[in-house]
């Protein structure tokens, strides 16, 4: 590379004996005119779409915060009998779900599940209807959807103490 930058500083005024023509040199200027103008308008471009999504992220984001303290209003405003249901709901829940897990046969389980099915599917019709009556009748509804749980449970248990009486009988047999 030295021979190189040697050999053309040694040799400059050779290589400037020819001068380009001036049409030459504005049509270049036209060119890198052009160049500018596209790039701005797409920067501008740009900026318009950053600042649209930035606008409509905003506007959800605001949107959110309102719908998210509006809830927490409604949670609030939540009638001492609903707050005990919920209570209540979340009791029987953990006993299903507690009791499922004491099932030891897979088949047993699997028919058990499908019949929960069945009762969940009861306790969303009793739930959307109390909802779309605004609570008109909610305690004789908030007491069906308890029975509902109640029933479940009870299910389990029946099928636990057959499943615990079977396993007795089969060690006293064993014996």
């Amino acid at each position: 590379m030295n021979n190189l930058e040697q050999f053309i500083r040694e040799n400059k005024g050779q290589f400037d004996d020819q001068r380009p023509n001036r049409s030459i040199w504005l049509e270049i200027e036209h060119n890198l005119d052009k160049s500018v103008e596209n790039k701005k308008i797409f920067r501008l471009s740009f900026f318009k779409i950053a600042a649209s999504v930035v606008l409509i992220l905003s506007v959800g984001v605001l949107i959110g915060i309102n719908y998210s303290a509006s809830s927490k209003e409604m949670n609030y405003t939540i009638s001492p009998e609903m707050k005990q249901y919920k209570e209540t709901e979340a009791f029987y829940n953990t006993q299903v779900i507690r009791k499922l897990d004491q099932l030891t046969d897979p088949t047993i389980k699997r028919n058990v599940e499908n019949d929960l099915k069945q009762l969940d599917e009861i306790y969303n019709e009793l739930k959307s209807e109390m909802l779309n009556t605004q609570y008109a009748n909610s305690s004789m509804m908030i007491d069906a959807m308890i029975q509902n749980h109640k029933t479940k449970v009870e299910i389990l248990e029946n099928i636990l103490n057959k499943q615990n009486q079977i396993k007795n009988d089969t060690a006293i047999i064993s014996m």
